[in-house]
């Protein structure tokens, strides 16, 4: 025993030894903070820290510990040495709190700033979405959308608005656990978390879940997509409540309609005294001959928050340029959308010849749903199918479903007095005073009554981009001097009117007086 108390002895005293008097455990030689918490009072106010690291330095860039923008930072680089940090805040009226990361060479430290009081607030959605990054919230609200189950991101509403959660703490605050706590669509929930945003979207992140109520409905039928002929849709549903209730979203009833319910009663049983209702709903869902759209139906019991489910009617119609439509076989059943302008008439209103920048159609007894004032210039949005007249492509018996107008033609004078915006269209003649850009098509445009405006380009034709947007100065030949017909928006640059979008139509070239 004696033996074994000095050799006790020899060890501490060669341990104590071999420790350096200014060695802090947990902490790098070459790499410190003064401190590594900072509290910036809730009026705004600066706060210095030193930093003493062996290497070039910088602040991390990891998701999760980026600086956020409220706060302000002497710098987020440097080199080997001590270097004095300022942070910075303006004031808050909330509290809020980042977590942010500094790396030197392989070692990296962690720095926590604090501004005001972190006491969590209650608050609804809509308060939460517009409160500054940081703050802690305590929110209640309906689960509507859960969409990973892993990390726990999910949507919430308690009909304020809809807020986004991304991700859920486990009940040992732990992550990627979530379908540990056994949360559905349709449950209401009360959480507690830091709300934070990403690439300028609200959200909160790492919930902690204070309360669950579960849903006295859930639906069990998955979304679906549902053909575009049309045809029946199911949907069950898991009821524990009084009743299970529809409706189907006002903008929807015109192509879905119910058809029936069937109740099945749950069955009791030792393990189960209190079993689910089941219940069947079926639909009737109309064939679409429009383009690919989203159906919404609610359902509800006796109490509680309405639960959505919302599925997918596939399209009947392809949106394509004029050359895609020419270049696609007879198909009757195939439908076609096209967008472009008149550009002139086959002695009848409703049978027109339509441009875009890809070609040209004639569209041949169109169903123009009462508009008889179409004029060569507007613009129309057409849907049809796709049929032959003596071996030549034609879009026969369509219907028009839009109508841009740009008649009547308007002074320049008038054009400026109007508001910006992509939906209205002008039609404008002038003469072409300068060539700005050839390529672009960037001309100045003067009417007769001597007044000028700005010409943005020069497209060919309705949907041009890229590389179809460019060469029509040289295409056309137009000169200094021609007159020329346009029609496109009325926009702004740097407070400076211009036409935007501007479709040629036609010119009069000032040499020959020859019409294109």
């Amino acid at each position: 025993m004696k033996f074994k108390s000095i050799l006790t002895l020899i060890f501490s005293t060669l341990l104590l030894a071999g420790c350096s008097e200014d060695q802090v455990l947990g902490t790098f030689d070459d790499l410190n903070l003064s401190t590594t918490y900072i509290s910036i009072p809730a009026e705004g106010g600066d706060v210095q820290v030193t930093l003493t690291a062996g290497e070039a330095w910088e602040f991390s860039t990891e998701k999760g510990f980026v600086k956020p923008d409220w706060i302000a930072v002497s710098q987020t680089s440097g080199e080997a040495g001590k270097t004095e940090l300022i942070f910075s805040a303006e004031a808050s009226n909330s509290g809020r709190e980042a977590e942010m990361k500094i790396i030197s060479g392989a070692k990296s430290l962690f720095l926590k700033v604090r501004q005001g009081d972190m006491t969590a607030s209650t608050a609804t959605c809509k308060e939460v979405n517009e409160a500054p990054d940081g703050k802690s919230f305590v929110v209640s609200g309906t689960i509507t959308k859960i969409v990973n189950t892993e990390y726990g991101n999910w949507y919430m509403t308690d009909g304020t608005a809809e807020l986004y959660i991304y991700g859920t703490l486990d009940a040992d605050g732990k992550t990627k656990n979530f379908l540990s706590l056994g949360i559905e669509v349709g449950d209401k929930v009360t959480i507690e978390g830091p709300k934070s945003s990403y690439n300028g979207s609200p959200q909160m992140v790492n919930v902690t879940v204070k309360k669950i109520e579960k849903a006295l409905l859930k639906v069990v039928t998955p979304s679906v997509e549902i053909s575009k002929e049309g045809g029946v849709l199911e949907v069950k549903l898991a009821s524990k409540g009084k009743g299970a209730f529809y409706e189907i979203s006002e903008e929807c009833q015109e192509w879905i309609s119910y058809e029936n319910a069937e109740y099945i009663s749950g069955v009791a049983s030792k393990l189960e005294p209190n079993p689910a209702d089941t219940v069947v709903y079926t639909f009737n869902i109309a064939p679409n001959i429009a383009s690919a759209r989203e159906g919404s139906i609610s359902f509800r019991s006796n109490e509680g928050e309405p639960i959505p489910y919302t599925f997918t009617q596939a399209g009947g119609i392809a949106d394509v340029t004029v050359a895609e439509f020419l270049a696609a076989e007879v198909n009757d059943a195939a439908q076609y959308r096209i967008v472009g302008h008149v550009t002139g008439f086959n002695k009848y209103n409703n049978n027109f010849y339509l441009k875009d920048w890809s070609g040209e159609v004639y569209a041949y007894y169109v169903d123009t749903q009462g508009v008889k004032d179409i004029a060569i210039g507007d613009f129309v949005t057409v849907v049809g199918k796709r049929s032959e007249y003596n071996g030549t492509p034609q879009l026969p018996k369509g219907t028009l479903l839009e109508k841009y107008t740009a008649s009547p033609e308007v002074s320049v004078a008038e054009f400026l007095t109007k508001e910006d915006g992509n939906d209205v269209y002008y039609k404008l003649t002038g003469t072409i005073t300068e060539i700005k850009n050839a390529q672009f098509g960037n001309v100045y445009l003067q009417d007769a009554n001597g007044d000028i405006v700005y010409v943005y380009g020069l497209l060919p034709g309705y949907g041009a981009t890229g590389a179809a947007k460019q060469g029509l100065v040289e295409a056309m030949g137009l000169k200094v001097g021609d007159t020329i017909t346009i029609v496109g928006n009325k926009a702004s640059y740097n407070g400076s009117p211009q036409v935007g979008n501007a479709v040629y139509l036609s010119h009069e070239s000032a040499e020959s007086g020859d019409t294109e």
